[in-house]
């Protein structure tokens, strides 16, 4: 397999996961976030668990172990616990019933989506007519679809799915790009390499917000972050009277520097 060739997840019977799957969206919450709000919350919760282990009821049941269950330690330890086995819980509940995605089995040539619990009716590949994403983490896909596929002159209006979360990872993302290819569409790069154009255009943009600012007349080298962000520093320079004009900088009564405005 090339290094730009897609490697989407599969599941155990080999059909392509087209979106991000259950596991990749829930377990950093449950391994990261839900955690750390356990560890905030643990006080509160030791609070409830020390007043539990004060039941008469609750004491006998303990027998030789009461002396442990009243120590603050293990009064934190179990409140964490409890807290994160509970909030992990209430955490893939909406995962579950809100999840979106798409199955493409390449050995039969099918589309099968998922909505939450729910698997709708396969569609053939040959159906799909666009399937378009964003490499963003919360982007969403569209894929469109008419049976039969597209014709030349045909007016019917295409059924469009929409799969959320298709930046999630590049896993995710290549499940998009694996079903471009089986259905002859145009390939799109890996989602790193979309990732880092975007960086590069929002990048471009602030620099040239900047730009504008500083009355710094735009040049194609600016293009480059390092020229444009020499050219700036030495702008900000002249404004601060650390350094002089060079020989190409505009004169001072040109309204087009920065500074030099009546």
């Amino acid at each position: 397999m090339s290094a730009g060739a897609p490697a989407p997840r599969r599941t155990r019977r080999g059909q392509l996961l087209v979106g991000a799957s259950l596991g990749a969206r829930y377990l950093p919450a449950a391994l990261v976030g839900l955690p750390i709000v356990s560890l905030v919350l643990s006080p509160l919760g030791a609070a409830a668990v020390q007043q539990w282990v004060l039941r008469p009821a609750v004491r006998v049941r303990l027998g030789g172990a009461v002396h442990a269950a009243d120590t603050l330690g293990v009064q934190l330890l179990v409140a964490f616990v409890l807290l994160w086995a509970l909030l992990a819980l209430w955490a893939l509940l909406p995962i579950v019933l809100s999840r979106r995605l798409v199955l493409l089995d390449p050995e039969h040539g099918t589309l099968s989506r998922r909505r939450g619990l729910r698997r709708l009716p396969d569609r053939p590949v040959a159906d799909v007519v666009w399937a378009v994403g964003e490499a963003d983490r919360d982007a969403v896909a569209l894929i469109g679809l008419l049976p039969g596929g597209a014709h030349p002159g045909d007016d019917r209006e295409a059924e469009q799915w929409v799969i959320p979360h298709i930046g999630w990872d590049d896993a995710s993302f290549d499940g998009l790009r694996a079903l471009q290819e089986a259905a002859g569409l145009s390939v799109s790069p890996p989602r790193p390499v979309l990732a880092a154009a975007a960086r590069r255009r929002r990048r471009t943009a602030a620099h040239r917000v900047l730009a504008e600012r500083y009355d710094i007349p735009w040049r194609p080298e600016y293009e480059d972050p390092a020229e444009f962000e020499r050219e700036l520093d030495h702008v900000r320079r002249v404004l601060g009277g650390k350094e002089s004009t060079r020989p190409e900088d505009p004169p001072p009564s040109d309204p087009g520097r920065p500074g030099t405005r009546g």
